[in-house]
């Protein structure tokens, strides 16, 4: 009698088995593990043996490094589900080993999958982190614990509760702040500045060396020019002692001899008709030749002084001044001396 019962191959029992080993744990190691494995049980025969695919060829289809894949498969041949038989100068084959009434020790063997040298390597790193902040907070309480505190526990820097004089102003004195003295601030006064756009006085007609001795002006008393009648010029700069005497009606000094009144209070002779006034000189006819009138010389030019350059290269002229110009190669004295001299020649 025939039975009608199906019977299942040794490699779909355990891809069987893989999946609901998965959806029991429910956890991204096991789940990679089992990708993994599926692929290597799609290359074996139906009796789970004779499966022989690369690392390279599974990293290429599950889409990770060939790294994972060889970590999966040391927790598949650690749990009992995979086993591994080496062949001499050929690939090895991996058999599929189904569990039979017995659970799975998964979370013994997922050590192989998370302990990576990246994760090593982490571990690693922040082992050190630790260390150093724990050193450092060691470090911060011994420094709180060599301080003296206060009643109500906070740390005191200054043991007196007063802070320290700081010298002022680089001076001996100290002083209630750094950069003040004790004594009070001087009143600073603005220099004066002179009136006028330019402040630098011209160098032209002087001479600019300070290693000479100049002649001061000195004040010269006002002369009065015209006298009113009857009043006398008792601020006139004259001495008394005039060796021809004065005007009789302005007191203006006489220049010459036998003269009682100056020329501008002279009597002057009596015309027939107006008894007063000069005599009119009639006037000189001559005949003029005919003579064309000669071309007049155009009038020269005056001499144009120039304000210097402040900001123009200093200079020195063949005289020994010292000149600041940016095209002339002598002073302005000596250009006018050339000047005067081609206007006498």
């Amino acid at each position: 009698m025939a039975t009608t019962e199906h019977k299942q191959s040794v490699r779909n029992a355990w891809i069987n088995r893989l999946r609901d080993e998965a959806l029991r744990m429910r956890r991204q190691e096991v789940s990679k593990c089992v990708h993994i494995g599926i692929l290597i049980a799609t290359y074996a025969d139906a009796d789970g043996t004779n499966a022989f695919p690369s690392y390279q060829t599974l990293g290429a289809i599950a889409g990770c490094t060939e790294e994972t894949v060889t970590r999966c498969v040391k927790v598949l041949m650690a749990v009992g589900l995979l086993r591994r038989k080496r062949r001499p100068n050929l690939p090895s084959v991996y058999l599929l080993v189904p569990p039979v009434g017995k659970e799975v020790p998964w979370l013994e063997h997922l050590h192989l999958y998370t302990d990576t040298r990246q994760a090593k390597r982490r571990k690693e790193q922040k082992a050190k982190e630790i260390a150093c902040a724990l050193a450092k907070k060691a470090e911060e309480e011994a420094d709180e614990g060599s301080r003296t505190p206060f009643q109500n526990g906070v740390r005191e820097p200054f043991p007196d509760r007063v802070p320290d004089t700081v010298p002022a102003g680089g001076s001996e004195i100290p002083g209630p702040r750094s950069g003040t003295g004790s004594d009070p601030v001087r009143e600073r006064v603005p220099d004066t500045v002179p009136a006028g756009g330019d402040q630098y006085r011209p160098t032209f007609g002087r001479d600019p060396g300070t290693d000479q001795t100049m002649a001061d002006d000195s004040p010269q008393p006002p002369t009065r020019g015209r006298a009113r009648p009857g009043e006398s010029d008792q601020s006139s700069a004259e001495p008394d002692d005039v060796p021809y005497g004065r005007c009789e009606e302005c007191g203006r000094a006489l220049t010459k001899p036998g003269r009682t009144r100056c020329s501008r209070h002279q009597e002057l002779p009596a015309h027939p008709k107006t008894r007063r006034g000069r005599a009119i000189q009639p006037p000189i006819i001559a005949v003029v030749p005919d003579v064309p009138p000669a071309p007049a010389e155009p009038a020269r030019p005056p001499f144009q002084w120039k304000r210097e350059d402040p900001l123009a290269p200093a200079r020195i002229c063949g005289c020994g001044r010292e000149f600041r110009s940016r095209t002339d190669q002598t002073c302005q004295d000596c250009q006018f001396a050339t000047y005067q001299e081609a206007e006498t020649a």
